[in-house]
């Protein structure tokens, strides 16, 4: 190479060099993110970090996982405690270990929602120790379900837990702040199911005060109202964006004509109703009441047992009007016997654990609180629980409704 064509040669690579140069230095800057899930830093793109899955993710059908987060580890006496002698130990281990291979799995059918129950849930355990030991009073019953010789054992610890968890929890609601909106929902969530697995086992637990099915169903979606913008875009979104759906189908649904049985026996109630009391704002709650367990009806008509999911028939509560509740608190007669008629509806779920037998173990505790003459209002459910004339169950496993009511 000759001097003039090394010259041009060193020429050409320089302006080629400035060229790069150029070219990086007018790249246009982005936000690198160390948050995102382990799916998009993989296939180095960016993320939503939108929890338990992110975007990206459920487009492309994949895996979404995030790196495990760094919680501070707690010290044996700030771990769980009850008045301040009960420790996490072996017992509490083997109850959260069964929650999250086992219970969690039977608390909804859609796989995202089961893996919040599962991962997202015992993260907030972990921050909140009321949230865990809801955890574990769930887990508790769930084992003395599947296994009958632990029952009265499991029992036991349930209430334990359950006890700790309100103690906690009641001062944290009553100073209620946003950011714990998440920690307070899945507790309620959670108190929701205890109490419906051990309904019938106090008075207070049917009809009466804050420790109620029917206050507590309500509790959640109170939360809601008091939290939502936190709540959508906290670690629980997904639960609430998944209630969405469901609930624009239940709506859809319910505008559907009513074929079936259990119209014609509710529209008799209504007329019964109609024509016995005089009072046309206690008329107008029992009415609206009755309406709303209508539209229950018509949404489990419409779908197969295997894709009924809990939020079908526990809306009823939530969408009481405050002239029937006070009107329960009485209770009036009609009250009790438009909550006879919903403790058949849970019979149609029979295939959650935590359901099993509550609409009988409901309605044992309201029959012995109706006179004489409205036992002729409700001969249908008796009916259709199985109970006889003599007033006890034809599944004797449940006794008669004095014996489970007492």
């Amino acid at each position: 190479m000759d001097s003039g064509e090394k010259a041009s040669y060193i020429s050409s690579r320089a302006s080629s060099s400035e060229n790069l140069r150029v070219k990086i230095h007018t790249r246009r800057p982005h936000r690198k993110t160390k948050t995102g899930c382990l799916t998009c830093k993989k296939r180095k793109i960016k993320c939503d970090e939108a929890r338990p899955e992110c975007d990206n993710c459920i487009n492309h059908t994949l895996v979404c996982a995030y790196a495990t987060s760094q919680v501070p580890i707690l010290s044996p006496g700030a771990a769980l405690s009850s008045s301040g002698n009960l420790n996490l130990n072996i017992i509490d281990l083997e109850l959260l270990h069964n929650y999250c291979t086992s219970t969690a799995l039977t608390l909804h059918r859609d796989p995202a929602t089961i893996r919040l129950w599962t991962i997202t849930v015992p993260q907030l355990g972990f921050l909140h120790d009321y949230v865990l030991h809801g955890i574990l009073a769930l887990s508790a019953l769930h084992m003395g379900y599947c296994f009958p010789d632990r029952k009265e054992f499991c029992t036991e610890q349930a209430t334990l837990h359950h006890k700790s968890g309100l103690a906690k929890a009641t001062p944290a609601l009553s100073a209620f702040a946003e950011e714990n909106a998440s920690a307070m929902y899945i507790f309620s969530a959670l108190t929701c199911l205890y109490t419906y697995t051990t309904i019938g086992q106090t008075d207070e637990s049917v009809l009466g005060g804050e420790s109620s099915w029917i206050f507590l169903s309500r509790q959640s979606y109170s939360l809601i109202r008091m939290a939502d913008a936190t709540l959508r875009s906290g670690p629980i979104g997904p639960l609430l964006k998944a209630g969405e759906r469901r609930t624009r189908l239940q709506n859809m649904v319910a505008d559907s004509p009513a074929y079936f049985l259990e119209a014609d026996r509710l529209g008799e109630l209504s007329l019964l109703i109609e024509e016995r009391v005089s009072d046309p704002e206690a008329r107008e709650a029992y009415d609206c009441a009755i309406n709303d367990m209508l539209k229950i009806y018509k949404v489990i008509h419409s779908l197969p047992e295997e894709v009924r999911e809990v939020s079908d028939v526990f809306r009823w509560p939530f969408q009481l009007k405050e002239g029937f509740l006070e009107l329960l608190q009485i209770p009036t007669q009609e009250c009790l016997v438009i909550v006879a008629y919903f403790a058949m509806i849970p019979e149609y779920l029979s295939s959650k654990w935590w359901l099993e037998g509550f609409g009988r173990r409901l309605f044992a505790k309201i029959y012995p609180l109706i006179d004489e003459e409205h036992l002729s209002w409700i001969q249908w459910p008796m009916q259709q629980l199985g109970v006889t004339s003599e007033g006890g169950f034809i599944n004797s496993s449940y006794g008669t409704p004095m014996e489970i009511g007492s």
